[in-house]
């Protein structure tokens, strides 16, 4: 049995989607799979309709906050964050795990896997984990024929502190293999550990577009701009509906649900969970995009895209577009208030990123058949 430790509690497309990618890889290769379901108060509770989370102090200790701004909003659109929230948990049960969530990471039962995947995801951000969390560095009682394989882990562009660079080396340099899902990080990682650190694909790019087509719940409509935005970013709000007047396209947009208020004329009215999401990738036009997985489904189904670049957390981003040769496609309305999109789209030679996808995703296959 092989079990994966990753943010699958998040109420967030691309956590689920990237844990369903690596699930359903290492099915498709004949294994015994399960998500470990690690989802501690701290973290989990983010996403509840009361939000709090957990947030390390200048000491080290960890302090609960109640994010009452967060709740307003989520009571301003509170409709459509209740059937976003269904769909994520319909999603979760049907295609992760629908078993009690363990809150300690020193309650994780690893004594019956022969390995454990940490990842993918910013499982190694300190800044999302409220410091380096137990569980994602491998600080766990277990086997000693357990094997812990990072996969495609993130440091989400954080630059780690001294507390939290002696944990990580203390117990990540001792797992039996590393891969981290930017270049950047890979080469942090590898200053750090001393010890050879991969550069993989995020799991979504494991799978081929017909994997994502067999899960995706499609729209009524087509041929309209999606704009994907993880947080809101009123530029690429405003270039997106400029785009969508000019080209004489519909708009759907949809964004956190806290952010939907800013955008409710746009906001699709039955929601959308990751099903939908990929859905409404599939169907559209192009895509207009900030998040990660909303560039990564873009590229695998060969959309027309622009992916907006704006704080050191988008370096995933940037990473995934020049491994493939698509860094034109990297919108940055400050120096380029109005990009020549159509230009940007018909230069696409999508032939040469399949073939460089193709050398990505094997490298990354190889990594995971080799240490699994």
């Amino acid at each position: 049995m092989i079990g994966i430790l990753t943010f699958y509690w998040a109420d967030n497309h691309g956590a689920l989607l990237q844990a369903y990618a690596l699930r359903r890889y290492l099915e498709k290769q004949g294994e015994q799979v399960t998500i470990i379901p690690y989802a501690p108060y701290k973290l989990a509770a983010n996403y509840w309709l009361v939000p709090f989370g957990g947030r390390r102090r200048e000491d080290g200790s960890l302090r609960y906050c109640f994010y009452y701004g967060v709740f307003l909003r989520n009571l301003q659109t509170l409709g459509r964050f209740e059937k976003r929230r269904k769909l994520m948990r319909m999603f979760r049960r049907r295609y992760l795990t629908s078993a009690l969530p363990v809150r300690d990471a020193k309650n994780i039962p690893l004594k019956a896997y022969k390995s454990v995947f940490i990842g993918s995801d910013q499982v190694w951000n300190p800044e999302i984990t409220a410091g380096m969390d137990d569980a994602y560095i491998g600080n766990l009682p277990r086997r000693e024929d357990c094997r812990l394989i990072a996969y495609g882990a993130s440091f989400g562009g954080a630059t780690l502190s001294e507390a939290d660079r002696e944990a990580f080396v203390r117990h990540v340099g001792i797992f039996h293999a590393v891969s981290v899902r930017e270049q950047s990080g890979a080469e942090y990682a590898r200053r750090l550990l001393g010890r050879e650190v991969e550069h993989v694909l995020d799991p979504s790019l494991l799978l081929e577009r017909s994997d994502w087509e067999e899960i995706a719940k499609f729209p009524p409509e087509k041929d309209y701009i999606l704009l994907y935005q993880m947080p809101l970013r009123k530029p690429l709000l405003l270039f997106a509906k400029a785009l969508s007047a000019r080209l004489g396209k519909k708009l759907v947009a949809f964004s956190n649900p806290a952010d939907a208020h800013s955008i409710q004329a746009y906001e699709p009215k039955a929601g959308a969970g990751p099903a939908e999401f990929v859905g409404y990738i599939r169907n559209a036009f192009c895509v207009i995009t900030n998040s990660f997985h909303g560039t990564a489904l873009s590229i695998l189904f060969e959309k027309p895209f622009l992916t907006y670049c704006q704080s050191t957390r988008d370096i995933r981003q940037k990473d995934l577009l020049k491994s493939l040769g698509l860094t034109s496609h990297l919108l940055d309305l400050e120096e380029e208030p109005e990009p020549p999109v159509e230009e940007i789209w018909a230069s696409t030679d999508w032939e040469q990123v399949r073939a460089q996808l193709f050398e990505e995703r094997e490298r990354s296959r190889r990594f995971i058949d080799e240490n699994k």
